[in-house]
């Protein structure tokens, strides 16, 4: 059953599923709340015993196990800084759920933990026990307020409706019925092709409960309108956000990422083999759009928009805002985490994504010596694991979930020989030395891709 176990996290909990021109001189990374850490890991402990010991059933211990497996990955996530409990933006958020909450005082709120989360996905996820991980990674491409509210608000209708509980209690149900048992045993018993056969059992599950998945967003959706309706946030921002997650999946920036441009130096030209690629491997998946909208992360958005129109009508106040506690600290967050994103994905080995998002952002902020910076980090960190013969745990393959322009930085990163990265790492921090000589990281950083450059 561990195959079973592996998908799971893909199917229980409930996700809801512009950049800045303004200078970003020295980024300066939220620091966490010790404190506040322990705190909410103890009120999540508390939960999950509370929460094991009034299972019954004969399914208790199957769901005992998914439980323990939710309650150690957001462990885990603390654990790894994923989870931002900075003062500021902690509260911020917070005031905002405040809003939501101190306006519908039939529901409670004392088991609630609402939070950041420094994942750069564009979600905002209800894990099911009270914990609610809103992604900066959605937070960002987000222009107001009232869509931050309405997202609380449908993350807390999933909550109070009890979707993932119930969805954990349905796989449980079917994963351990008896004709799904025999399934099972009739596949181990075939002498050839096992792990196809489980493939696509698990993928058919996978498929079953998106669409179980998708009752659920209904019903979250209609119950968020409610919540939403009875605070002073412009109700009409429901629609608007739903139509920013239909492109969710989709990169944030809609500039195209030209790599040549930062790339291409007049001693060591760009070279246009570097993003040669396998059209049917770079192309996978971009045309099966029933596909693709089964495994995006917010399908049906537009029928969700359709479904939610005349509630929202119905509804709309005419003094109804889209900001309440603050524009400015909205923006000066919207800002903050561009970066924030970059420095989690290089403390979490996700260099590639780190990568990425610098060159997209530095197209927009090219004198920005943080960006810079970490450009000039990513390639001599790519170096390092490439002569170590480990580039596999750092940077990504490209998959049909990927934007077009990330799969090209990908086919490009797979095409380049050891020598070429050392130099594209070189000649890119060169053009800045004289301008960024004053900042310690970027010395560093060239410093060691001189070295790199010059074995």
């Amino acid at each position: 059953m561990i195959f079973l176990k592996k998908i799971f996290f893909l199917l229980f909990f409930i996700t809801f599923s512009i950049p800045s021109t303004s200078q970003q001189l020295f980024f300066t990374a939220f620091k966490d709340d010790a404190s506040l850490n322990q705190n909410l890991l103890s009120a999540i402990n508390k939960r999950y015993e509370k929460d094991i010991a009034s299972l019954t059933g004969k399914n208790k211990k199957y769901i005992a196990d998914i439980y323990k497996e939710r309650f150690e990955l957001i462990k885990e996530n603390f654990k790894t800084s994923e989870i931002i409990t900075a003062a500021d933006p902690s509260n911020y958020l917070n005031a905002i759920a405040s809003e939501i909450l101190n306006n519908n005082p039939e529901y409670k709120s004392e088991n609630l933990r609402i939070l950041f989360s420094r994942s750069f996905y564009a979600n905002a996820t209800s894990m099911g026990e009270g914990s609610i991980f809103f992604n900066i990674g959605l937070f960002h491409r987000l222009q107001n307020e009232s869509q931050v509210a309405f997202v609380l608000c449908h993350e807390l209708a999933h909550y109070y409706l009890n979707h993932v509980n119930d969805n954990i209690n349905q796989y449980v149900k079917t994963v351990y019925s008896d004709e799904f048992q025999q399934k099972l045993k009739n596949i181990q018993k075939l002498a050839y092709l096992q792990n196809n056969q489980l493939e696509a059992v698990a993928t058919n599950l996978l498929f079953k409960n998106r669409r179980h998945s998708r009752a659920f967003e209904q019903a979250a959706d209609s119950m968020a309108l409610e919540l939403m309706k009875n605070t002073n946030y412009d109700i009409r921002e429901a629609l608007t956000c739903l139509a920013l997650l239909d492109s969710a999946d989709k990169d944030k920036y809609n500039e195209d990422l030209i790599l040549e441009k930062h790339f291409n130096f007049s001693l060591f030209p760009f070279k246009k083999s570097w993003i040669e690629n396998d059209e049917l491997v770079f192309n996978k998946g971009d045309d099966n759009e029933t596909h693709n909208d089964s495994l995006k992360t917010h399908p049906d958005c537009a029928k969700r928009i359709t479904d939610l129109k005349s509630k929202v009508v119905e509804y709309t106040k005419k003094n109804s805002k889209k900001f309440i506690v603050s524009e400015s600290k909205f923006n000066s967050l919207k800002n903050q985490y561009d970066y924030e994103i970059i420095n989690h994905c290089m403390k979490s080995n996700k260099i590639s994504r780190a990568l990425y998002y610098s060159l997209q952002l530095l197209q927009i902020i090219p004198d920005d010596p943080y960006l810079n910076t970490t450009v000039g980090q990513c390639l001599n960190q790519i170096y390092s694991s490439q002569k170590n013969h480990r580039l596999s745990e750092i940077i990504e393959l490209p998959n049909p979930g990927h934007d077009k322009k990330y799969k090209l930085l990908l086919m490009m990163l797979q095409n380049l020989r050891l020598r070429e990265i050392a130099a594209l790492s070189y000649y890119f921090l060169q053009q800045r030395e004289k301008e960024f000589v004053s900042f310690a990281p970027f010395t560093e950083a060239y410093n060691q891709s001189k070295q790199n450059f010059n074995q």
